[in-house]
């Protein structure tokens, strides 16, 4: 991607692109993308590498649970998957609509009790609450199109729904053997 393009341009390109995925995914045989995350944890340090395709996310937790602050934690790595998402989806809907964003970004807060995920207080919650969001733009971008970006991210973010309309999730324990 050359370094020179603008966002609006970016965004042009994005829609040309997304148009063509489309086309491929209304063929017969389109099948979902199989998804896939391995975090091995590190002996020794604890840290907790993930491995996503051919990328790598350190994750670790801080000192207070004999982390080392490498990376973030889960906690964390979940509002910046929503942060992402938020910012990827909100691209794709803008060069849906012809909308072109100068600048963009999202920022997703919220907060977990250790109590909880410690076991400290048994009315304490385990997950993170109070998350929110704020999608931040520049651009020429009519108030009625930006509620319009917001209405849709709403409908199909696919983190965000995850979060908002949890979907099941398998759990299965298996024994490693030994490493020689």
């Amino acid at each position: 991607m050359p370094p020179t393009w603008t966002l609006p341009e970016y965004l042009e390109r994005k829609a040309a692109l997304v148009e063509a995925y489309r086309a491929q995914l209304r063929a017969p045989g389109a099948a979902p993308t199989p998804l896939r995350a391995t975090a091995v944890v590190a002996a020794g340090s604890g840290v907790r590498p993930i491995r996503v395709r051919e990328h790598l996310v350190t994750t670790d937790s801080g000192a207070a649970l004999g982390g080392y602050g490498l990376g973030p934690s889960a906690p964390e790595l979940l509002l910046g998957a929503l942060a992402s998402c938020l910012a990827h989806s909100a691209l794709v809907i803008a060069a849906d609509r012809g909308v072109a964003f100068d600048q963009l970004e999202v920022e997703v807060t919220g907060q977990l009790d250790y109590r909880g995920t410690l076991a400290v207080a048994d009315d304490a919650p385990v997950p993170p609450t109070g998350i929110a969001y704020t999608l931040r733009f520049a651009g020429s971008i009519a108030d009625e199109a930006a509620a319009a970006i917001q209405t849709e991210l709403e409908r199909l973010c696919p983190v965000l729904l995850a979060l908002t309309r949890p979907t099941s999730v398998a759990g299965a324990i298996e024994r490693l053997q030994p490493a020689p």
